[in-house]
């Protein structure tokens, strides 16, 4: 290559050191730059010898190319000297996406196998544009058709090579195929040197015409005609060359370069000829080196064109513009490289740093991207959007709802508001469905169980739903959906509880139930616990293993599904229209347009851009909606399911723990209302709740009304009785306001007494029992009695003031409900407290826990001797360790009634040996308020026997039942202005509190106060009675001390150790049983104003026309028509009986306190006494009046219906909060939105922004890596060109 400058020997270029560096700094930056700067690019058709050309304009077989299209993409080959490389180093560099290659090899087969693979669009279509599933046209094209603009680079370094060299081989033009044109053309600029390499394809059949046209803004362009000894001979040249002087509309200096490079050599090849044919380069390279391969390459081409020239002179072919041979190609190249070298560096650099600069913004374009890819606000904006959508929706009105009323086909089955009895065909209908399923599936399997589909029987139902229509106003006729239709479903499952029908019960049950007794809590002969014992049992079907209440409560599952999922899918049908600006900016987030052009290369439609975009975003909205309804049906499965059935246990690697006996996943007990005890065994018992049986079915206070002094409320208020009187007189007048002072609340009035809307009818005696397939019969309340009951568990209570009543009038109404809430508290510790005293001297779970904590060590020989009793078994003695040996001794001494005179206290007595922490919360009102009690009147545990000195279990009983009395009378501190201030305020969707809620934050702060302090004095007074009792245990039992004189555990004496672990472990049955307590206190939120209502008394009440009348002897019962006691029940207002309101005076410091009367507080405590004697002679009568042949006597089934209707008053009492709690759980917005946020049905980095996310930060990557090369070289380049200078 030869210039001014340089000097040439045969084919070697000599080059100064400043032409070498510029050189090799304008390939640099050229291939910085890729297609942009002057360069040398060849092209050409498919198989027009392109390859071959560059080998010889470079002097070096690179050939790793295929045959045919083996090129798809641009391969730029670079030569490049090197004074350190004694051996050839190909470095070869590609990148695409994330894939980024650099290698370096020494071996051409290796560079070969480099290329094949980034040209494979089999192996490799990522590497493919065309092929991206975002493309366009990537659904059009198959594999072999597949061609891309990215290049890959190959540079070849050495020390022999004289001079840079740099050549672009772009793919050859394929017929039918756009790519290839459109890749050509992209490289065919004004700037570029361009090598037209023309095959042995005719102008009308090859597409270089189509390149030569696009030439013609060329300067400098250079046109190879290869295979010329055959084209010559067709007399085809001179036609290419007018056909290229035509397309290139007669630009100047059109020269037409024949050459004919001979067949490559191939060992065996029959027709290559020695001398005349291409020898094997790779084997001069071997043998004589790169400069010697160069100079044969260039004398091969010399000697082929004065062949050509020789064997055609006649011809007179050759011209001035048709010449043989590449030398005058060479010139033109190493002109074209040299020409103006300094500006073409100088423009290099100056784009590359425009480049930088650009690259630099897109660098922060993309991080941003990133960034709004990963934590977009478009995403959570759009899923608040649902929730408070679906949430607003299940919260609406009938005019949310009415456009779906008649289902968008008008069909009946896509209705949207039930009423109960479309729900219950609804219901049936999806039970057949799923039955057939599980047929289908389990073919072998001769028949299905089928789940029943209502909730005593189709008949049963509807007579209980026609009751309570008429007489409850139960809305079962109202066409309804969302939120309220929720509702109705609980109304309606607790009119099903309280109408539930008795199995009778068998004789034998009766007679076993006789053996059993003796066995009760305390070691106490308890006919009560017994009795309610068999009534649980009476749940219990035949290989079902069932409970009470529990079918009852399956129903109310498979119901509220139905109606759940009726909701949700009605409310994401709406959230299209209702979220249409959030569905649209985050699909602008998403959204991809890369589809501007077409697979020609040519600018798409307009109108066909604006439907691909609404084809996408429809994609995007139903993909987005139909996760939102997966992810909402999932959220209420989970809801209702860890609520009714409870929640499932996971073992250490995070999967649902199977149970290895019964093969069912286990259950963690106490979780659902559902859950049984023992649930997860072969043999579950009755629901975990239902036992121990709350004894309040005396019936619980109503509260609804109250009577108080209106002057006493407001003596000693801090705005003052002149105040209020001044107000009332201004709006009522004198006379008025002088009748009113000192009456109720103004607005409690009669209305409120709940007198019975619906006349008496003698359908009212009417019991509605069931036939049952086994015959069993049932027995059954009047209906009188049982919606009495309904009633009393559903009414409302309207509070009756306005939110901006002074504090005296909200004193009144947190009084009804923290009263309210203590009955339930004290009824619930009513019933727990006796299993705790049975737990505290369970021998066995003693046993058991000090063997658990025992630290065996050697001890020395001993006479095990308790109480001079000696254990044998069989004439063996048994050598049992003595820690094990005392703490039964002591666990015996507990349990029965031994106790020392020294021991022996009052109540007042413990409290002043306990300390002042011993002291119940407000001690001084407390004593005052015992001394007003006629101790000879109330006969119970602790008032008969508050002044009688006990020790031992005998006092635990006594504190346990004070611990009643004291949950019951504790007095509430008065609401002062600024708490009723600070309560005006609501966290929920209106900022202003209602009535009800403002009530309920002031009893609850109340409540859990007390609760707290009065648990804590009950622990330190017990913890006080159990060290005395222990203490004189260990003491009193000689045997107890010598056994272990000589026993250390721990360090610790054994007495001591022993001492230590009885009471560890009365702290975790105390705690436990607290712990059960604050559930029962936590199951009662959501606070229910029903609970204002009290309980119907089953005691007192005659329940059926037929009533048993126990005679005064306790032996023999006498049968009675207890027809116009009932009627007098209905007649009665069920809340015409009011409780007082005692007022202290405030001391001036404090807004004073609040309590019931000592009449109403002994009525409830009483109310929650157990009539054990009239239970244990009921229990003993003999069988007569029977239901039917082999049954138990009349009055002992009418005992039994007790108890049954008491067990389902108290099981609607304990559903009912938590179903509301449910409902709110599954509608609630921040439990909406969570769902959506979590649920692995709505990935959004899965679903939506993964894959752009990922491209993203690939783009990132590939943006810092583009640009540090490009620094980098402009550095490099910078810093070579001022030393050249």
């Amino acid at each position: 290559m030869w210039t001014a400058h340089s000097k040439s020997d045969a084919g070697k270029v000599v080059l100064n050191e400043a032409q070498l560096a510029k050189l090799q700094d304008r390939n640099k930056l050229l291939d910085i730059l890729e297609n942009q700067g002057q360069q040398i690019v060849v092209v050409g058709d498919t198989s027009s010898g392109k390859s071959t050309t560059i080998n010889f304009l470079l002097g070096y077989p690179f050939n790793f190319v295929a045959q045919g299209i083996g090129t798809r993409r641009p391969c730029v080959m670079t030569l490049t000297p090197d004074p350190l490389r004694e051996e050839v180093l190909f470095q070869v560099k590609f990148q695409k996406n994330d894939y980024i290659v650099e290698e370096s090899y020494s071996q051409l087969a290796d560079v070969a196998n480099l290329v094949k693979s980034v040209n494979d669009p089999r192996a490799h279509p990522e590497w493919f544009d065309c092929l991206n599933h975002d493309s366009t046209y990537s659904n059009r094209l198959r594999p072999e058709d597949a061609f891309d603009e990215t290049p890959v680079y190959v540079q070849l370094r050495h020390k022999e090579i004289d001079c840079p060299m740099r050549l672009v081989d772009v793919p050859g033009l394929s017929r039918g195929n756009r790519l290839t044109t459109q890749i050509a053309l992209s490289y065919i600029k004004p700037d570029n040197a361009i090598i037209l390499v023309i095959g042995k394809d005719h102008p009308n059949n090859g597409g270089f015409p189509h390149l030569a046209a696009a030439m013609k803004e060329c300067c400098r362009t250079i046109v190879v005609q290869n295979f010329a000894t055959t084209k010559i001979s067709d007399n085809q040249v001179s036609e290419n060359y007018q056909v290229i002087f035509d397309k290139m509309q007669g630009a100047r200096d059109i020269v037409l370069y024949c050459i004919d490079y001979g067949l490559p050599y191939e060992p065996g090849l029959p027709l290559w000829q020695e001398g005349y044919d291409q020898q094997d380069w790779h084997k001069v390279n071997k043998e004589s080196g790169i400069q010697a391969v160069r100079q044969a390459m260039v004398q091969h081409t010399e000697m082929r064109a004065k062949h050509l020239q020789e064997r055609f002179k006649d011809s007179k072919v050759f011209s001035n513009v048709i010449v043989p041979g590449l030398d005058l190609v060479r010139k033109k190249l190493n002109e074209f490289q040299f020409h103006d070298i300094d500006g073409h560096i100088a423009r290099l650099q100056k784009e590359l740093k425009s480049q930088i600069g650009k690259r630099r913004g897109e660098l922060d374009r993309a991080q941003l991207r990133v960034k709004q890819l990963q934590f977009p606000p478009e995403w959570d904006a759009m899923l608040a959007a649902f929730a408070s959508s679906v949430r607003k929706y299940l919260d609406a009105t009938y005019s949310a709802t009415e456009m779906y009323e008649n289902g968008p086909s008008g069909r009946e089955e896509e209705l949207i508001l039930w009423t109960t009895d479309d729900e219950n065909k609804r219901v049936s209908k999806r039970s057949e469905d799923t039955t057939k399923d599980l047929r289908n599936e389990v073919s072998s399997r001769k028949q299905c169980d089928e789940e029943p589909t209502h909730w005593f029987s189709p008949e049963v139902d509807s007579k209980i739903v026609g009751l309570l229509t008429e007489y409850c106003g139960f809305e079962s006729h109202m066409r309804i959906a969302c939120l309220r239709s929720w509702q109705r479903l609980v109304d309606e499952f607790t009119g099903m509880l309280a109408f539930a029908p008795m199995p009778c019960v068998p004789a034998s049950l009766h007679d076993m139930a006789k053996m059993r007794v003796g066995s009760g809590q305390s070691g106490q002969l308890n006919f009560t616990e017994e009795t309610v014992r068999l009534v649980v049992s009476l749940g219990e079907e035949k290989g079902r293993n069932q409970s009470l209440v529990r079918p009852l409560l399956e129903q109310m599952e498979r119901r509220m599904r139905l109606l759940v999922e009726r909701d949700f899918r009605s409310a994401i049908a709406t959230l299209e229209g209702r979220c249409q600006k959030e569905l649209e900016r985050f699909h602008q987030l998403i959204r991809q347009d890369d589809f501007d052009e077409s697979p020609d290369g040519q600018a798409m439609n307009p109108a066909d851009v604006k439907d691909l975009r609404a084809k996408r975003y429809k994609e995007m909205k139903a993909k987005v909606l139909g996760g939102v309804l997966k992810s909402l049906l999932a959220h209420a499965h989970g809801v209702i399911t860890n609520t009714l059935q409870g929640e499932v246990e996971l073992n250490t690697f995070g999967e649902v723990a199977v149970d290895p006996v019964t093969q069912r996943p286990r259950v963690r007990e106490r979780s659902g209302i559902m859950v049984r005890v023992d649930e997860n065994s072969t043999s579950p018992g009755p629901l975990h709740w239902m036992l121990p049986f709350k004894f309040n079915n005396s019936g619980q206070l109503s509260l609804r009304q109250l009577l108080f002094n209106e002057r006493r409320l407001l003596r000693g208020s801090s705005q003052g009785l002149s105040w209020h009187a001044k107000v009332k007189k201004r709006r009522q007048g004198w006379l008025k306001y002088m009748g009113s002072v000192s009456t109720c609340c103004e607005k409690q009035n009669d209305d409120d007494i709940g007198a019975a809307e619906v006349p008496w009818s003698r359908k009212l005696l009417d019991e509605i029992n069931l036939n049952q397939e086994d015959g069993i019969p049932t027995m059954n309340c009047s209906n009188a009695v049982n919606l009495r009951i309904f009633r009393l568990c559903t009414e409302d209570y309207e509070v009756p003031m306005s939110p901006n009543a002074p504090p005296h009038l909200y004193d009144v109404e947190v009084l009804k409900l923290l009263k309210a809430l203590q009955l339930e508290m004290a009824a619930a510790w009513a019933s727990i407290w006796r299993g705790m005293l049975q737990e505290l001297t369970d021998k066995d779970k003693i046993r058991d826990w000090i063997t658990a904590h025992m630290v065996h060590e050697p001890v020395a020989d001993y006479a095990l001797k308790l109480d001079s009793f000696d254990r044998q078994v069989s004439g063996v003695r048994l050598e049992r360790d003595p820690i094990v040996e005392a703490g039964e001794s002591v666990c015996g001494w507990l349990s029965g009634s031994r106790a020392l005179a020294c021991d022996m206290m009052t109540s007042e007595e413990e409290v002043k040996k306990a300390g002042e922490d011993a002291k119940w919360p407000d001690h001084q009102a407390y004593v005052e308020l015992l001394q007003k009690v006629d101790s000879s009147k109330v006969k119970t545990a602790f008032l008969s026997n508050k002044d009688t000195r006990l020790a031992g279990q005998p006092s635990w009983l006594r504190l346990c039942d004070e611990f009643v009395f004291v949950i019951l009378q504790l007095n509430m501190k008065r609401v002062s202005p600024e708490e009723l201030s600070m309560v005006r305020a609501s966290a929920g969707m209106m900022s202003a509190a209602g009535q009800q809620e403002m009530i309920a934050k002031l009893a609850l702060h109340r409540m859990s106060q007390l609760n707290m302090h009065s648990q804590m004095v009950f622990q330190r007074r017990f913890n006080f009675l159990w060290n005395r009792d222990v203490k004189t245990a260990m003491t009193a039992l000689e045997g107890v001390s010598v056994s272990l004189r000589a026993v250390v555990k721990g360090g610790k004496s054994g007495m001591d150790w022993l001492e230590e672990q009885l009471n560890a472990y009365k702290d975790k049955v105390i705690n436990e049983t607290m712990r059960a307590l604050q559930d029962k206190f936590d199951g009662l939120q959501p606070f229910d104003f029903a609970i204002l209502n009290g309980r119907f008394p089953l005691n007192s009440q005659k329940l059926r026309k037929q009533h048993f009348q126990l005679q005064d002897d306790g032996k023999s019962v006498r049968l009675k028509d207890a027809s116009q006691e009932i009627k007098d029940m209905w007649s009665t207002p069920r809340y015409a009986k009011k409780q007082t309101v005692e007022v202290s005076a405030s001391d001036g410091k404090s807004p004073g306190v609040m309590q019931l009367s000592v009449d109403g507080t002994i009525c409830a405590y009483e109310n929650l006494q157990e009539q054990r004697e009239r239970v244990e002679q009921i229990f003993n009568l003999p069988c007569s009046h029977p239901p039917a042949p082999q049954y138990a006597g009349g009055a002992f089934q009418e005992l039994c219906l007790k108890f049954f209707k008491g067990i389902h008053v108290d099981a609607i009492h304990h559903c009912r909060p938590r179903l509301k709690a449910m409902m709110a759980r599954l509608y609630q917005e921040e439990d909406l939105r969570r769902a959506l946020q979590e649920s692995p049905a709505l990935d959004y980095l899965k679903d939506f922004g993964g894959q752009l996310l990922e491209k993203q930060k690939m783009r990132v990557d590939s943006l810092r890596l583009k640009l540090s090369t490009m620094e980098a070289a402009l550095r490099e380049t910078s810093s070579i060109n001022e030393s050249t200078r």
